[in-house]
This record gives structure tokens, C-alpha cells and sequence, in this order.
């Protein structure tokens, strides 16, 4: 089963409110708070999404994190990869695939490779306002 963990919905919460912040920085603190989720666990998912650039961090006094492209120009694809790494249903591909017994199931003409390729377009096919527009749905059904 693949399972994606709470972090990558945490940082679609994150982008989602960062989004709305119209360019204007803003701390961890800020973020934690208007998104209801712990500080703690926003300074992380902030430091994963800037480490992979999907957010920028400013220092200084009015610094904080910021958004530096559009919703319209992220997919649900960069955000997994930002939090849960790589993705790749291969087991060999962390062992470089040399001496795993499993790799020939995984090469490129095999059918694991072409499940492999469809979950990554299918999630580079979504872009993040669409899965932010659900969650703010959700939301609002559930309250």
C-alpha cells in the first residue's frame, strides 16, 4: 500500500494558508496559528518545503516564509517529493539495485516501471489549487 504520512497534508494546509497571505511574510508562529496546526510541526514542514524551494524563507525582522510562485504552478507530485522523498515503488532503488534479487521486476520495459511512471504523472497532473479547493471544502463540511 503506498501511504502518504499527516506532514504532506500538513504542508498543503501550510501552502494553502501561505497562499493567502498575498506575498506577505510570514514566521512560523503566524503560520502555526492561522492554520490551527503545532508550531512544531509547522518549523518543520516549512524547513522541508524551503529546503526543496517550494517556499522561500526571509531572515530579519520582517522576514518569515513566503510562497514564490503560484499555487497554479505546483503540483501535488513537488509536495510529496518535498516531504516524504522520493517516490519510487522499486525496493532496490535505495540499494542502488546491484545485488537485490527483486531488480529485474523493476527495470524499465517492466510493468512494476510503468505503475511506477503513472502514479508520478498522475500526481503531476494535479495542481495544488485543486487539492486546496477539497480541503477547504472538507473543512467547512466538517465543522
Amino acid at each position: 500500500m503506498i501511504k502518504l504520512s499527516k506532514m504532506t497534508d500538513y504542508a498543503v494546509i501550510v501552502l494553502g494558508f501561505l497562499a493567502k497571505q498575498a506575498g506577505t511574510p510570514m514566521s512560523a508562529a503566524q503560520v502555526s496559528v492561522g492554520t490551527r496546526l503545532p508550531e512544531p510541526t509547522v518549523q518543520k514542514v516549512l524547513k522541508l518545503m524551503a529546503g526543496k524551494k517550494l517556499i522561500t524563507a526571509q531572515r530579519g525582522a520582517s522576514g518569515g516564509y513566503l510562497l514564490p510562485l503560484s499555487l497554479d504552478c505546483m503540483n501535488v507530485y513537488d509536495v510529496v517529493v518535498a516531504i516524504e522523498g522520493p517516490i519510487e515503488l522499486d525496493p532496490c532503488a535505495h540499494d542502488g539495485g546491484n545485488d537485490c534479487i527483486l531488480s529485474k521486476l523493476y527495470s524499465p520495459a517492466s510493468p512494476w516501471n510503468k505503475v511506477n511512471i503513472a502514479i508520478k504523472e498522475t500526481l503531476k497532473s494535479i495542481k495544488l489549487t485543486e487539492l486546496i479547493t477539497i480541503n477547504h471544502k472538507e473543512i467547512k463540511e466538517r465543522a
